[in-house]
């Protein structure tokens, strides 16, 4: 049994009938294919030769199911009487990315990156197996840096099984790499004296406890300072992004003002939100320079 589209693809006034994979009926106006891509000649030509018959308006068998012949119909279309498709489900992409390929739409493949993009920042390693599946090397590469912000052992997402078991590799290979290159944060301190940050983490004018691990200009900073950095260095090595460094400033705040030191909780907020915050960046400027996982 043949089943008819939604309204917009019923008009009477229709010239042509691409009837879907799974058998959804769809009347448009061949006007519309043509205007929107060179490469629909081919189905007006089909048309044209075409024994499927109804009514008087001639049937073409396409390989896409309704889902995305719905979608990229409604991209030919004038904006006046469709609106671009959503694409807001994950099984949608590389339907449409490869109707988009087959049938020239070159806006339609912009849109499908465009999405992507807009994903990452949620779904990363999502995005990632698209994007590869896809061989969309720039959204690729985007999505492997937005990994960074998830642990180095992903749990399993639905498309992990688009991607092969070297490119997986090398995406956590890429991660690994990323956190062992911030940890020298921790061992050259100079990014802090330069930017004359270290002055409020100092020790020597008040009766804290100075740390062990640590050594800015010869001089031991004190130790909730150096708690907060270990912390950080090892969080970095599973997320090493530079929004890590800032899930620990809280913590560092009520552990000074817990302990009631007037010098240390003097502008603690403060001198700590300015230190986390180029923290933060060194963070993002060294994990930039490691080389993305091969994406092609």
């Amino acid at each position: 049994m043949v089943v008819c589209a939604s309204t917009l693809f019923r008009h009477a006034n229709a010239d042509i009938i691409l009837r879907s994979s799974d058998g959804i009926d769809f009347r448009v106006f061949a006007l519309f294919l043509n205007l929107a891509s060179s490469s629909f000649a081919s189905i007006i030509e089909q048309a044209g030769q075409s024994i499927q018959i109804e009514g008087d308006l001639p049937i073409v068998s396409v390989e896409e199911n309704h889902r995305v012949l719905n979608m990229w119909l409604r991209f030919c279309y004038p904006s006046t009487l469709a609106e671009d498709p959503p694409l807001d489900d994950f099984e949608d992409i590389l339907p449409v990315l490869e109707a988009a390929r087959k049938y020239s739409l070159k806006p339609l493949e912009t849109k499908v990156r465009k999405v992507l993009e807009s994903c990452m920042e949620n779904e990363p390693l999502r995005c990632f197996a698209l994007a590869m599946r896809g061989q969309l090397i720039a959204e690729a590469t985007l999505a492997a840096r937005y990994t960074l912000r998830q642990p180095l052992v992903p749990a399993r997402f639905p498309e992990i099984d688009l991607i092969t078991a070297t490119e997986l590799l090398a995406l956590l290979t890429y991660h690994k790499k990323c956190g062992i290159s911030v940890q020298s944060l921790g061992k050259d301190l100079s990014w802090i004296t330069r930017e004359r940050s270290h002055e409020c983490i100092i020790s020597g004018s008040c009766n804290c406890e100075s740390g062990s691990r640590f050594l800015l200009k010869r001089q031991r900073p004190l130790k909730w300072w150096c708690d907060y950095m270990e912390s950080s260095l090892m969080a970095l090595l599973d997320k090493p992004y530079g929004h890590t460094v800032r899930t620990g400033l809280d913590t560092a705040v009520q552990g000074v003002r817990a302990a009631g030191c007037s010098r240390c909780c003097s502008n603690i907020l403060v001198n700590m939100t300015a230190f986390v915050q180029l923290f933060s960046n060194r963070v993002d400027t060294l994990t930039r320079k490691v080389t993305s996982c091969r994406c092609s």
